[in-house]
């Protein structure tokens, strides 16, 4: 019955982790770290607190078109191909 005894493998004593995989974690980490300072809009905000843009320092939208009633209806003769 020597047969039937299911014993777990026998297992190395070397440690989990090698230095590469040391490695992979360090750069991970500091990858996550500088995305995360790249992109934290609370710095960026206390940084340019005063390059905010009032809307009384915006231009003026002007049109380039005049209203002319009689334009629009050219445009949709010349889009019906009724000109």
């Amino acid at each position: 019955m020597e047969g039937d005894r299911s014993e777990a493998p026998a297992r190395s004593k070397k440690a989990a982790l090698n230095w590469v995989d040391y490695l992979v974690l360090a750069a991970t980490i500091l990858t996550f770290l500088a995305v995360v300072a790249f992109n934290n809009p609370h710095a960026a905000r206390a940084q340019n607190g005063a390059a905010l843009i009032t809307s009384s320092e915006l231009p003026e939208q002007v049109s380039h078109a005049p209203f002319d009633p009689g334009l629009i209806r050219a445009r949709i003769k010349l889009a019906n191909h009724r000109l």
